[in-house]
């Protein structure tokens, strides 16, 4: 996998080089070399044995494509955040 970074609902999506300390850890731990980050936010993340990509926090999806994962991710969260929203409103009304 290559950096990238692309916009999405808002959202900055980010595959990038690890820094200093995290990539020797990562080394180590036998993680991936790039790190993603949602709007900076560092996302954990871990490659299945097929070459699928699966996020620690959302292991309901997994696909080849990391970028689209967190696309995914987004959604799911949105959606989530969507509900939560909804339910507040209907227990205060």
């Amino acid at each position: 996998m290559e950096p990238e970074r692309h916009e999405y609902k808002g959202h900055r999506i980010e595959l990038r080089q690890r820094e200093g300390r995290e990539e020797r850890v990562a080394a180590a731990e036998g993680e991936e070399k790039l790190e993603l980050l949602i709007d900076d936010e560092s996302v954990r993340y871990g490659q299945l044995p097929d070459g699928q990509y699966a996020l620690e926090e959302y292991a309901y999806d997994w696909t080849d494509d990391l970028m689209d994962l967190a696309q995914r991710f987004i959604d799911y969260r949105d959606r989530a955040d969507e509900i939560r929203r909804q339910a507040d409103s209907g227990e205060e009304g």
